[in-house]
């Protein structure tokens, strides 16, 4: 579907590509009703979900394999340094090739990884250097995912309906995060890891084949007379010269100090709380209904004005969250408590994309949104660091930093940075 295309179908619910929707409700609609926007929506939605069950198995299988809190990090988080050595060659690819076309492939790469791991695992050779090194492999996939998966929702629905479009988005994401982790946990204690594997490898291929049905194969960029690596620093100009996006994407890089959590909490499953896979399972289900609600609450909340301050709230919450996280010893405490972390995180990455996504140009997306999504990896390097930071100090210290780190760095940036703050305020003036 071309701009015209696009911009009509938009014009036709009402909605100019313009104007502002007349309430978030009636926008989210509108926006359903884009049928390469369905299908694209779809495709996450199926992925995301399969890969929250593959990494509650992936997770489990790595504590197995090893007894570490540290090799659980380093399986999840290592392979986002495949990712960022590779993001900038996914980015131009997503302005020179096909979005649509990238992601099929992809996706199916991953459909033969999950395929692989419970092979090994069926037939008990796996060991933790075979999951390292299929991981790091996936890294390189997401590395060519990612620019394409986010700028494709751009290309289909128009900048100015970003933040309900993210939202939306992310809304089937956290669902995922929901589900998966919930299903993952069950089927792991009730079939064991391989057929979980193989579940998830078929799940995968279903996100594949949503992806293939949507028809835009349009590109904005990418002259192909210019040598890669003059295309790639365009796009590092870009981000150079614009002080908006450079501040978007350090605020992303606090995403580090989030990801200090996550390898703890099959620990505090394990060994703290005592409830086991199906607990472990239950609290990333809790996480992701918090996201679910943070995303429908931004996707009906339609053209938020002060987008600049929804980052700020997030960091309050991740720093009171961790902390009280850190010294619970009681399970129906730790839920709730991480449920109300993950509307506030995901709020956070869902209004950081949107902004930084309304900015780009078209021209330009592929590669800039590649050097969004090398903040983005830094996530899951957080995993790493903290699952070290766990085990040279103790698991409170380690959830305590990760609150500090993420508060801390956006008060300073809003107190020091006269652009952020005038982001803040733009769309209310």
């Amino acid at each position: 579907m071309d701009s015209a295309d696009k911009s009509e179908s938009i014009e036709g619910e009402g909605l100019t590509p313009d104007g502002d929707a007349p309430s978030g409700r009636k926008l989210a609609l509108a926006l359903l009703k884009l049928r390469d926007f369905r299908f694209a929506l779809l495709g996450s939605g199926v992925l995301v979900f399969s890969f929250q069950m593959r990494a509650i198995v992936q997770s489990w299988l790595a504590l197995e394999l090893t007894d570490s809190q540290a090799w659980v990090g380093a399986v999840n988080g290592l392979p986002a340094v495949v990712s960022i050595a590779l993001s900038l060659l996914g980015g131009l690819a997503a302005d020179r090739f096909p979005k649509r076309d990238i992601l099929v492939v992809m996706r199916l790469g991953l459909v033969g990884l999950a395929l692989v791991v419970g092979y090994l695992v069926a037939i008990d050779i796996i060991t933790i250097w075979h999951l390292l090194a299929l991981t790091l492999v996936q890294g390189g996939i997401t590395a060519f995912t990612m620019p394409a998966a986010q700028s494709i929702v751009a290309e289909l629905v128009g900048r100015e309906k970003m933040l309900t479009a993210v939202s939306l988005t992310q809304t089937l994401s956290s669902l995922g995060m929901i589900v998966g982790p919930a299903l993952g946990g069950f089927l792991v204690g009730f079939f064991g890891v391989a057929p979980v594997y193989f579940i998830v490898g078929g799940i995968q291929f279903l996100g594949v084949v949503a992806t293939a049905l949507i028809r835009s194969r349009n590109v904005h960029g990418g002259n192909e007379s210019k040598s890669a690596l003059s295309d790639i620093a365009d796009g590092l100009l870009y981000v150079r010269e614009n002080s908006v996006i450079r501040i978007l994407m350090t605020l992303n890089v606090l995403g580090i100090f989030a990801g200090f959590m996550f390898p703890l909490i099959p620990v505090y499953a394990r060994d703290i709380l005592d409830v086991g896979e199906m607990g472990f399972g239950l609290m990333m289900t809790a996480f992701g209904l918090g996201g679910v609600v943070g995303t429908v609450g931004l996707a009906m909340a339609g053209n938020v004005r002060r987008k600049g301050l929804l980052p700020i709230g997030a960091g309050v919450i991740w720093l009171i969250g961790t902390f009280v996280f850190a010294f619970s010893r009681e399970f129906y405490l730790s839920l709730a408590v991480l449920a109300v972390m993950g509307a506030g995180g995901i709020a956070y990455m869902t209004t950081i994309n949107a902004m930084v996504q309304m900015t780009i140009p078209d021209e330009l997306r592929g590669r800039v949104t590649s050097l969004f999504s090398i903040t983005m990896q830094l996530f899951p390097i957080g995993y790493f660091v903290g699952g070290l930071l766990a085990a040279a100090v103790n698991n409170e210290f380690a959830l305590m930093v990760s609150g500090i780190g993420v508060m801390l760095p956006v008060v300073l940036v809003y107190a020091r940075s006269e652009e952020f703050r005038r982001q803040t305020t733009a769309d209310s003036d």
